[in-house]
């Protein structure tokens, strides 16, 4: 059992010392200031990164500047489902934390 709390607690830290240089490079590109969540799933590290801007056009520009910077493959469109267009984009960094951006748009505010 300490194994895999042991492992899991190093995923974690992976994905807090990712998060750290995500911030520091915010900081030092003017990168839009977004949520970010630190999870595991059982599949690994992961950071979430929801862009919720109160702003629609906003949202969606912060999602596309974070995208951009990272590198992260977008899905095409976006999720529909609900009245609300779910844009998500992920990539994976070196040290194996995978990234997610993610930003909701509603067809009310389109």
């Amino acid at each position: 059992m300490n194994g895999v709390l042991g492992e899991r607690r190093g995923s974690q830290q992976r994905a807090y010392a990712t998060l750290g240089a995500l911030l520091d490079r915010a900081g030092a590109e003017q990168l839009p200031v977004i949520s970010w969540t630190i999870t595991d799933g059982g599949s690994g590290p992961t950071l979430v990164g929801e862009c919720n801007a109160t702003d629609p056009i906003q949202r969606q520009d912060d999602f596309e500047v974070w995208r951009h910077a990272l590198g992260a493959e977008a899905w095409p469109n976006g999720l529909r489902r609900e009245g609300r267009v779910h844009l998500h984009a992920a990539t994976t960094n070196e040290e194996g934390v995978v990234i997610n951006i993610a930003a909701d748009v509603f067809d009310e505010e389109t």
